[in-house]
């Protein structure tokens, strides 16, 4: 189960689709000449561009393809550098007792369309849903039910440590606003940039957001370390003003999760609109 679960893992946090062309490719020189650095190897490359590297008993399965979006975003080799650290530092393993995991549980947002298989999930939209992770070591790491038998938990317990993390890191975590026309528009504004999205479903966002944005309010959240939250005065505006800028974050990021406009109600989370990727 273990090393089933990492290769799933692994795969998808870094999904590939497509052959890559290894001739002329300046992301994948790089990071084989870092992944060397480590004292790692490359040990296969298969047709579709899968990366195989093997780890002690463990078999790496690999794709550079978010890496190559970020990167011809952005120009930053950092990118790579972050891949890397993440390989040398992966763990299968959460913590072997609840006490010792328990402070360190969130959500994170991803697309429907990953095979989920035995990880710990729910459905929010038609589009997107949540998993719950461990987040340590510069790392998510997704919860399987195993991992609740194991901690002898219930998925409901779960949930609500999940809560209570999210609330206390809401807690020291600003919205800060930008102004456009007059009308306000809110980002959070996170260390670990990887929970913003998943800062939404927090129970308290309601009260951090009323005073600035009323109740209820909308959001979106394109990519997992990138969300816009507004009024619903200013749903018309801003629901056609901030479309390319979702779209264009949702192409070009290795992570997106969403194009759907999200309306936060006391009833929950529901899609009211989606902005059309063309």
């Amino acid at each position: 189960m273990r090393y089933s679960r990492h290769i799933i893992l692994v795969t998808m946090l870094f999904e590939l689709f497509g052959c890559k062309d290894k001739s002329n490719d300046f992301v994948f020189d790089e990071f084989k000449s870092q992944i060397e650095k480590q004292g790692m190897k490359i040990d296969s490359v298969d047709e579709t561009g899968m990366i195989y590297i093997s780890q002690g008993e463990l078999t790496l399965k690999i794709s550079l393809d978010n890496v190559r979006r970020n990167y011809e975003r952005d120009k930053d080799k950092t990118h790579i550098s972050d891949l890397v650290r993440t390989l040398t530092s992966y763990s299968i393993e959460v913590p072997a007792n609840w006490s010792e995991a328990k402070s360190d549980i969130y959500i994170s947002l991803f697309p429907n369309d990953n095979d989920f298989k035995d990880f710990v999930h729910q459905q929010i939209t038609e589009d997107f849903g949540k998993v719950y992770v461990h987040s340590g070591q510069d790392k998510l790491t997704w919860i399987t039910n195993e991992d609740l038998k194991k901690w002898n938990i219930t998925e409901s317990e779960l949930d609500l440590q999940a809560n209570l993390n999210a609330e206390r890191l809401l807690a020291v975590t600003e919205i800060t606003l930008d102004t456009i026309e007059n009308r306000k528009l809110g980002l959070i504004e996170v260390e670990d940039e990887t929970l913003k999205g998943a800062l939404l479903f927090a129970p308290s966002m309601k009260e951090k957001v009323k005073i600035n944005f009323g109740f209820p309010f909308y959001a979106v959240s394109p990519v997992r370390d990138f969300c816009y939250i507004f009024s619903e005065n200013d749903f018309e505006f801003f629901s056609n003003k901030v479309g390319a800028v979702v779209v264009e974050e949702f192409k070009n990021s290795g992570y997106p999760i969403t194009t759907e406009i999200l309306k936060f109600t006391d009833n929950g989370v529901e899609a009211v609109g989606k902005c059309p990727i063309i």
